[in-house]
């Protein structure tokens, strides 16, 4: 996919506090980056070998892939679906029927509308709304990931400086948790970052690093898919011989985006899948 943003980079267990002269010896040895320069106690390497991409530039290149092999993107509102006896016939998109020979719900926690379309299904499905910043940099900064302690403002901050000349951060707190009918109720364009999050954020990292000490560039939020049992749904729908499902993934998307794709096209294309095992994500099991 010729990904700039894949790489591979340490990543250090982080504590705020006083700064200690451990914490300086490191980043003197260059085992803990210079941009790490506030109250920082401790920081103590996790990983070294930490694999790293850029979401956006991930699933836009996978996109642009499959239209360069034949496939066309349909932007819009899925309302349901069009169901004769045990097969799906069509999408209806935006008031328009798109017809299908096969169907694959991934729509991530908005997954969960699709009891409403197939009879006898039921899709619990937690939505965790959470806010995370981006802060932009004139250049890359050293390459070191962040795993930070729980701090006063009830942050325990993700920090993911990318080759894109950008410093990702969620572990943020103070999420929201929405039901099936809250998900079903809510568009994505309506999930936005909660204020006091950021400014929560922005007063833990800046405390940690000169890098925050300004405002962030970004604010955004997403909202999380979780089923009850923390597993996806994954495979065949029951009430159909043509209609599949991959959602409820939880934070580990993008991780998992890879497998998930080739164990469903393998489902699709051959009858089962080979690299994984689905029985522990059969989306009937809370059916």
């Amino acid at each position: 996919l010729g990904l700039k943003g894949y790489r591979k980079l340490p990543t250090l267990s982080v504590s705020g506090g006083r700064r200690s002269k451990t914490v300086e010896a490191a980043v003197a040895a260059g085992k803990a980056p210079e941009w790490l320069d506030g109250e920082v106690a401790k920081a103590s390497v996790m990983d070294t070998d930490t694999a790293q991409t850029n979401p956006l530039e991930l699933t836009t290149a996978l996109m642009d892939k499959a239209v360069e092999r034949g496939a066309t993107v349909v932007k819009g509102k899925v309302e349901g679906v069009r169901q004769h006896g045990d097969t799906v016939s069509a999408v209806v998109v935006d008031g328009r029927e798109v017809p299908a020979d096969c169907v694959v719900v991934a729509m991530g926690p908005w997954s969960c509308m699709a009891e409403d379309w197939f009879e006898g299904l039921s899709l619990p499905m937690e939505g965790v709304r959470s806010t995370s910043i981006v802060f932009n940099t004139p250049t890359p900064v050293d390459p070191y990931a962040l795993f930070c302690a729980e701090d006063k403002n009830g942050c325990h901050l993700e920090v993911y400086p990318r080759a894109s000349s950008e410093v990702y951060m969620c572990g943020i707190g103070g999420s929201r948790y929405l039901d099936n009918d809250a998900l079903k109720a809510i568009a994505p364009e309506e999930v936005t970052p909660d204020p006091k999050r950021v400014a929560a954020a922005k007063a833990s990292f800046g405390a940690l690093s000169s890098l925050g000490a300004g405002d962030p560039d970004i604010a955004q939020a997403c909202m999380r898919p979780c089923p009850p049992d923390g597993l996806p749904y994954l495979g065949r729908l029951p009430s159909a011989t043509n209609a599949f499902i991959a959602a409820g993934h939880n934070c580990w998307g993008i991780l998992w985006a890879p497998v998930t794709g080739l164990a469903m096209s393998e489902l699709l294309l051959d009858g089962a899948p080979a690299c994984v095992d689905f029985r522990p994500f059969d989306p009937a099991r809370f059916s």
